[in-house]
């Protein structure tokens, strides 16, 4: 009888373990399963397609590299707990022992970022932005959060790297923030929009108790939901997940306490659409970076300057502008025919005009010393002599005027002989009367 009421308490037993197993697979308790490679711890009621794997060797690497830091963020104006006034207001921030870098193509090295309640975040990569000017804020209070965050946007959680504020405009409502003191879940990765695979899900933990110190003294969950299928973390550590599909991507994130329930809601669930979208891999998610890749992402070198695309991008635009140039429109062909050539006809009128006025220019038709000096045909000489000064003069005249016409005439012009006797003086009357006379004969 003892015998059978031990065999009775045994089954009873075996059969009370099997279903608090089924409870705690179900809800997400059960036994804890680390990845290969992974970095983080998952429990998972469920295999899934989604799989947690190791940081790219870019980011170890340059992890390793900011590991020496230890940033300091302070809020220094507005002060917490006061109430704006309307209009723009400024954010005023201090950050020690913490890089803010811009490397231009290769994109933000470590950097501040700035949260107002649930919007997206502001990323400040230069000392000149700590002064930050915001829009107007809305009636009722708000939740201002500053961190310092690494390049691929991972939050840095030591402490000290970041501080929150509550501010107010036009009157405080208490309803509208978590109460002080209370567990606080803020997303830090991933971004509305990504480009690559792995995919960064990182997240910022406020005010939470430390737990794991000792047995059985878990205060806190996250679960994780992401198309659907879901899993539970229980620390406070990055994640790097694979699986992530195409397009939209339905990512659900809940704070619990120790039994599964929804932790200081409704501020505690998260729900936010990511989008992966074919584009350029960033340089830390490749391999291993080389020395001045990495003096760059951390500002102990200058960023590279993408002079080639610049010059590409001017030559494309450039180029589409040419063929027009070249072509002429109708409109355009008047001006071209003045522009033109002068045709054969108008260079034959041009030259007719020129022997038309070579015609007529005494110059160079006029023979050379024809008449006589007006004292020459006043002086009382006799009339013998005058004919013996006159023939041999009027001779070589004749020739001189004749071999100079030759010279002097436009070797081009057919019609200069017709000119030379169109156009040839007569001879003065004091000059050609005595030639009639002719004794000798």
């Amino acid at each position: 009888m003892t015998r059978l009421f031990s065999w009775i308490v045994l089954v009873g037993l075996v059969v009370g373990a099997s279903g608090c197993s089924a409870v705690a697979a179900r809800v997400g308790f059960g036994p804890k399963q680390r990845q290969e490679g992974g970095a983080g711890i998952l429990s998972r009621p469920t295999p899934s397609a989604l799989r947690e794997v190791a940081p790219p060797p870019g980011v170890q690497q340059l992890m390793g590299a900011l590991g020496e830091h230890q940033p300091r963020v302070e809020i220094l104006s507005p002060r917490n707990g006061s109430t704006q006034a309307e209009g723009d207001w400024i954010l005023q921030l201090a950050v020690r022992d913490w890089p803010l870098v811009d490397a231009g193509p290769l994109g933000l090295g470590p950097h501040l970022v700035v949260q107002i309640d649930g919007d997206p975040p502001i990323r400040l990569h230069d000392a000149d932005q700590l002064a930050l000017n915001l829009p107007p804020l809305s009636p009722g209070s708000h939740r201002i959060t500053a961190y310092a965050a690494r390049p691929w946007g991972e939050a840095v959680k030591s402490p000290g790297a970041q501080a929150q504020i509550v501010v107010h405009r036009v009157a405080a409502n208490p309803l509208g923030v978590p109460a002080v003191g209370s567990p606080q879940l803020i997303v830090a990765s991933p971004a509305l929009t990504v480009s690559a695979q792995p995919v960064l899900l990182d997240w910022l933990l406020l005010d939470a108790p430390l737990q794991h110190l000792r047995p059985n003294d878990d205060s806190w969950r996250l679960r994780v939901t992401l198309n659907g299928d879901s899993f539970l973390v229980d620390r406070n550590d990055p994640l790097w997940l694979q699986g992530w599909r195409p397009g939209s991507n339905a990512l659900v994130l809940e704070l619990v306490d120790g039994q599964g329930e929804p932790l200081n809601a409704p501020f505690n669930s998260l729900v936010q659409e990511v989008r992966l979208e074919p584009g350029p891999r960033p340089i830390w998610q490749g391999g291993r970076l080389d020395a001045l890749t990495v003096a760059q992402l951390l500002g102990e070198a200058p960023p590279p300057q993408p002079e080639v695309a610049e010059t590409v991008e001017a030559v494309e635009a450039f180029v589409p502008t040419i063929p027009p140039a070249l072509e002429p429109s109708p409109e355009a062909s008047p001006a071209l025919e003045e522009d033109s050539p002068r045709s054969p006809q108008a260079d034959l009128g041009n030259d007719q005009d020129q022997a038309k006025q070579l015609e007529q220019s005494p110059v160079s038709r006029e023979p050379v010393d024809t008449e006589l000096p007006d004292g020459a045909a006043q002086a009382p000489e006799p009339q013998e002599s005058v004919q013996q000064e006159l023939k041999p003069q009027g001779a070589d005249t004749n020739a001189g005027s004749s071999n100079e016409d030759k010279e002097s005439g436009p070797e081009p012009i057919e019609a200069a002989p017709t000119l030379k006797t169109d156009t040839m003086p007569s001879p003065p009357a004091d000059v050609t009367t005595p030639l009639v006379i002719q004794e000798e004969a």
